[in-house]
């Protein structure tokens, strides 16, 4: 099926004249995740992973991933004439040198799904943004994700998006006009909240907010009329979906814009000028206020009793009934459904048994995945959307006896996390200062993992989100790495991962809060929101200090106090017995 996609892409480019054309994982507005509609570049490859761009010429295929999809990419192209080039390796090409390196005249792509600023950055001869050659091959392609929509009440917010919109005109400054194409940034400023994308409740929509007023573009039917009627009552005129293409033609003044998720083709129809920066609503919603933080905690204690109540399941079950990796990944999305104002999963559950969990973004198919047995270790990033908060967490499993490298890495993972998530810091410090803190535990012992420690986490929002994250360094083409600000809260998920053994991380969702303030100025500290303990079973307390054994027991006695009451007393009972196991 490969094969002759791209026997059919290399016609349509011959007829065309195009020398190169290129398919990005992104949707119009560059989301993370996006809907069926999108996922060209899965059709085109057979690779599933949730970023990547390919690369086509009239003799090769190119795939450009980074350190977390390595092997899966290796194993999903098998076969194909795909090459998977490893994104940060030495000796492997980024896109533009590739790109220049043959020598190609015409560049051709959708420019609907290219950001502006990945075009020009590639600083070629000639680009074609008007080839969507991918609706010409894919014959049987999903049609265009259209759910309805809804408002956010402020319950759950606390803002109103009035204020929220006055909070951005007061950022624009000197601009007279600020597009936003973003989802995310969509769905926050104007309180809606939608389903077209799985795990992310957004909708598809762009926006244009002026001094006075705002526009909302949206798909027909994809908002009630009395939520339009509200709008309108708040200056928002809703209009549709693609009218956006020819409004932007018609503004005139400053424009602002972040040309790295405005798409290219709005880009081009724009003929007043424009200032480049970052959404400013990026930074504003990174920042929790008061409704908003009460309300994630308490999705995070729903969230704790379904992932507690689940390891009771697990650690009393495993050898006795059937398991693999898929059944598991059901039994907790159905202990979450449970839960109250339950909406969504966060992301397709990540449960990987043994080497497939060396994967770190590994997704159980019907097709491939594995059976559970009473040995090993089992690795589960999992999380929920409810209506009051989002939730991420990772857990790995001792489902039986384990190897001492298997109980080293968990241990050394554990540490890992322990360190950054007892960090006291001044006000100012940066999320790649922090990342040294976990990481440099793992460094100790030779070891490293291809991706950053972790990532912001959006309210009732995307899983993903910055601009706060843990990692070393920023990343080329994305937004830097802010400060932590009290207010926001970043995952805490460093691991080890060892092809053809095992994969181990451990995760806590860290909200940032205000400590002592002095002569030196304010000091900043966590708060871990995550509640749910961690397996004694896997660990090696021989090279655990005391320090570490007094945070590890301080967190689990948090866990219990927080989570006792709303478990069975067998489960309550379990617990107890569980994490006081070892101190």
């Amino acid at each position: 099926m490969v094969e002759e996609n791209l026997m059919s892409l290399r016609m349509l480019m011959h007829q065309h004249n195009v020398d190169i054309y290129i398919i990005p994982t992104s949707d119009y507005h560059q989301s993370e995740y996006v809907g069926e509609y999108f996922k060209a570049r899965h059709y085109f490859s057979g690779f599933t992973g949730s970023v990547g761009t390919l690369i086509v010429t009239q003799k090769e295929a190119c795939l450009w991933v980074d350190g977390r999809y390595f092997i899966q990419a290796e194993k999903e192209v098998e076969g194909t004439e795909i090459i998977v080039m490893k994104m940060g390796l030495p000796g492997v090409l980024t896109i533009k040198q590739y790109i220049h390196q043959q020598h190609a005249k015409n560049v051709g792509f959708d420019g609907r799904v290219m950001a502006a600023k990945e075009v020009l950055n590639l600083d070629v001869e000639t680009v074609m943004y008007d080839c969507d050659f991918v609706s010409q091959i894919w014959k049987n392609r999903p049609s265009l994700s259209n759910h309805q929509g809804f408002l956010y009440d402020i319950a759950y917010c606390g803002e109103t998006r009035t204020e929220k919109l006055n909070r951005v005109r007061t950022a624009m400054q000197e601009c007279d006009h600020h597009i936003i194409t973003t989802l995310d940034d969509i769905a926050w400023v104007f309180n809606i909240r939608g389903r077209d994308i799985e795990c992310n409740p957004t909708m598809l929509a762009y926006a244009i907010i002026n001094k006075q007023d705002a526009y909302l573009y949206v798909q027909n039917n994809s908002l009630s009329r009395k939520d339009i009627a509200i709008l309108s009552q708040e200056h928002v005129i809703v209009r549709d979906y693609d009218a956006i293409y020819e409004d932007v033609k018609q503004l005139t003044g400053t424009i602002l814009l972040d040309s790295s998720t405005t798409n290219y083709t709005i880009y081009k129809n724009i003929t007043s000028p424009i200032v480049d920066k970052y959404n400013p609503s990026q930074s504003f919603k990174a920042i929790k206020n008061e409704v908003e933080i009460k309300n994630t905690k308490h999705a995070h204690i729903k969230d704790g009793i379904a992932m507690t109540k689940f390891m009771f399941w697990l650690k009393n079950n495993i050898g006795t009934i059937k398991m693999d990796e898929l059944s598991i990944a059901e039994k907790i999305e159905n202990l979450r459904k449970e839960q109250e104002l339950f909406f969504d999963i966060s992301f397709d559950t990540i449960c990987g048994y043994k080497e497939n969990a060396a994967l770190m973004h590994y997704k159980a198919t019907p097709e491939n995945h594995k059976a559970i047995k009473p040995e090993g270790l089992l690795l589960i990033d999992s999380g929920g959307q409810y209506l009051d908060g989002t939730t991420d967490i990772t857990r790995t499993f001792a489902l039986g006896p384990i190897t001492k490298e298997e109980r080293r890495d968990f241990t050394i993972t554990l540490k890992a996390m322990l360190r950054l998530q007892n960090a006291k810091f001044l006000e100012g410090t940066s999320g790649i200062t922090l990342d040294v803190l976990a990481r440099e535990v793992v460094y100790q012992y030779g070891l490293d993992y291809r991706c950053g420690t972790g990532h912001g986490v959006g309210h009732f929002l995307n899983v993903h989100e910055g601009p706060n994250n843990f990692r070393p360094a920023n990343r080329p083409g994305m937004p830097p790495i802010s400060n932590i600000e009290a207010g926001m809260i970043t995952t805490n998920e460093p691991g080890i991962y060892k092809e053809g053994k095992h994969g181990i991380r451990l995760e806590n969702e860290l909200l940032c809060v205000e400590d002592e303030k002095n002569e030196y100025g304010q000091f900043l500290r966590f708060e871990s929101i995550t509640l749910c303990p961690i397996d004694i079973d896997a660990i090696d307390f021989s090279i655990m200090n005391e320090d570490e054994i007094n945070q590890l027991h301080a967190y689990h006695k948090t866990v219990f106090n927080k989570l006792s009451h709303y478990l069975s007393l067998e489960e309550k009972s379990w617990l107890q017995e569980f994490i006081k196991g070892y101190k």
